[in-house]
């Protein structure tokens, strides 16, 4: 009996040592430690394993990931020599995230990680030559940074050396998509990344071409240099005053992980230093994360390439112009968490918005008038839900991306998501439909919405309808995107990708998804129902001035109108996507 229990133990051992993970099993197809070992890691990133469970120990067994470990741990050592603070190691974690875990126990606003100004990269940063050629180009703040970094890249004095070896060589985002996946993302409504991305890496090569060689200190930098400069700047950059023009790339930052439920925030910008600190109490062990952004996988993978486990937003975040006041709210984002589609808050601060315009205007609203509002309200997100699902139109059928042999990992990845989001919209379609429907206002929360409530005195005048003693909502997160993931004195936010500058409306701590301002900084048109006058016309009755008045209001027109919040797309916005939609649809290349 103990003979044939040895044998049985022998046998385990033998089948331990068998699935045993090697260098041959992890580092192939292109999968190396830089891509699939640093932040945020295999789990959701296209590029790297299929089976990110199976194959954790790629980056904590083989000489490749101890070797590339080694290597973060001497920099993180260099960076402290030279005046940086950090609390955090950077660290493989089960599941296949690798990212920032605190050293030590952390207070609530204690320093995470501290950044000298001298060891981080910005526009400052780049050499004249370079910002000259760039900007006689009319090239964007990003390009211009990236050139810079192309150059750092090539150059075999820089002092960013040790920080670029530690970067993906190759990336999954939309500037390394194929035919296949930009014609994907090209019949979506995120086309314009596509866009305003390769017009980036187009005016990038102008701008080179007039450079002389000698600037270069080493070879010259090429196609693919540009290619991944630029990807490291829309993917690890940080715009700590809400511009594309204070984008800046900050070592160690960039290995802050995205969390809905951020732990660590930035604070205020200094000018000897950039610092992070924690949002709670922190445990040693416990990762910090950051929050990117309220945006759909599909968005996070066109930007960032890769996805959000349990993700709960969705489509893409969209203002709707109307009245002056609902400038003030949050902008609305679709979520697959609630049958409502749209945070209750968010809509509740819109329908409040309007009634407090009606009153400064006419009065007391009455029931049928407050009914009246609801339904426009219900009808411009319905309208909008219906123009973004229109967008999503795939050049064939998604499910032949998927059965014509040339499936690869991100098609899948973003057929799955394109496939979600028109379900979504659709149920956003049907839900905002069926509100149109009801026959008495929703009930409204008796304390006003806190983005009303903070504007509700003008001068010395409260706004009508506003009590003084109301108070909104909680800051964190209950009114959608305004102040999601941050403390209410968070300061200047940093935006991750900085082509997302943050001014408060959609991406946290590191970047934005476009809302009708923001969007328009790259191009794009935003979708859903534009602004209308708000005069009333004498000798007529209220209600009937006030349908009068906004008649040029109403959603889907597409008019430009010139009241308070100004058009939901301007005549040359929507121009220039119409154009770019054309393009598309005939099938015309944009790389």
């Amino acid at each position: 009996r103990s003979s044939r229990r040895g044998a049985g133990l022998l046998f385990v051992a033998s089948a331990g040592r068998a699935r045993a993970i090697t260098s041959a099993d992890c580092w192939v197809g292109g999968w190396t430690p830089e891509v699939c070992c640093s932040a945020p890691g295999a789990k959701g990133n296209p590029l790297c394993w299929d089976n990110v469970y199976t194959y954790d120990k790629c980056c904590t067994e083989t000489q490749e990931g101890i070797e590339f470990d080694l290597r973060r741990r001497n920099f993180v050592s260099d960076m402290v020599r030279r005046g940086a603070t950090v609390h955090f190691d950077i660290r493989h974690v089960a599941g296949g995230r690798t990212g920032a875990v605190a050293s030590r126990a952390l207070a609530s606003r204690s320093t995470v990680l501290r950044v000298p100004s001298s060891q981080v990269y910005s526009l400052k940063s780049v050499p004249a030559s370079l910002a000259e050629a760039a900007r006689r180009h009319n090239c964007d703040a990003h390009a211009v940074l990236a050139l810079g970094l192309a150059l750092e890249r090539v150059s075999t004095t820089s002092t960013l050396a040790d920080w670029i070896k530690l970067l993906p060589i190759t990336f999954a985002n939309a500037l390394w998509f194929g035919e296949r996946q930009l014609q994907l993302v090209n019949q979506t409504f995120f086309a314009y990344i596509v866009q305003n991305w390769f017009d980036d890496l187009a005016c990038m090569r102008r701008a080179a071409d007039e450079i002389q060689p000698s600037t270069w200190r080493g070879r010259p930098a090429g196609d693919e240099d540009f290619r991944w400069a630029l990807s490291v700047v829309k993917t690890r950059g940080f715009a700590f005053e809400g511009t594309r023009e204070s984008t800046m790339l900050i070592p160690l930052a960039d290995f802050l992980n995205h969390n809905m439920v951020a732990s660590a925030r930035t604070t205020s910008l200094a000018e000897d230093a950039l610092s992070f600190v924690a949002t709670r109490n922190i445990m040693p062990g416990e990762e910090l994360c950051i929050d990117y952004a309220q945006a759909s996988n599909l968005e996070f993978l066109v930007r960032y390439g890769f996805r959000v486990e349990d993700n709960p937003f969705g489509g893409r975040q969209f203002d709707l112009g109307g009245e002056p006041l609902q400038a003030h709210c949050p902008s609305y984002i679709l979520r697959y968490d609630t049958p409502d589609i749209v945070e209750n808050a968010i809509v509740d601060c819109h329908r409040q918005a309007r009634y407090l315009s009606f009153e400064q205007q006419f009065g007391t609203l009455q029931l049928h008038e407050q009914l009246r509002e609801d339904r426009y309200i219900y009808r411009a997100v319905e309208e909008a839900c219906q123009q973004l699902l229109s967008m999503l139109e795939a050049p064939k059928p998604l499910s032949e991306y998927e059965t014509d042999g040339r499936t690869d990992g991100i098609t899948s990845v973003l057929v799955r998501e394109i496939r979600a989001e028109r379900v979504l919209l659709q149920r956003c379609v049907h839900e905002f439909h069926q509100r149109q429907q009801e026959a008495e206002p929703r009930p409204l929360p008796a304390a006003l919405a806190e983005p009303l409530a903070k504007v509700r005195f003008q001068g010395d005048q409260p706004l009508p309808g506003a009590a003084s003693g109301a108070a909104g909502p909680s800051r964190a997160g209950t009114v959608g995107g305004r102040a999601a993931g941050r403390d209410a004195d968070a300061g200047p936010t940093a935006g991750r990708a900085a082509d997302m500058q943050f001014q408060g409306r959609a991406f946290g701590d590191r970047g934005y998804s476009e809302t009708a301002g923001q969007a328009a900084s790259e191009g794009a048109a935003p979708f859903g129902a534009a602004a209308g006058a708000s005069a009333m016309a004498s000798g007529t009755s209220r209600a009937n001035a006030y349908v009068r008045a906004h008649a040029a209001d109403s959603p889907g027109t597409g008019s430009g109108g010139t009241g308070g919040r100004g058009s939901f797309a301007s005549a040359v916005d929507r121009s220039k996507m119409d154009q770019l939609l054309q393009k598309l649809r005939q099938g015309a290349s944009l790389v």
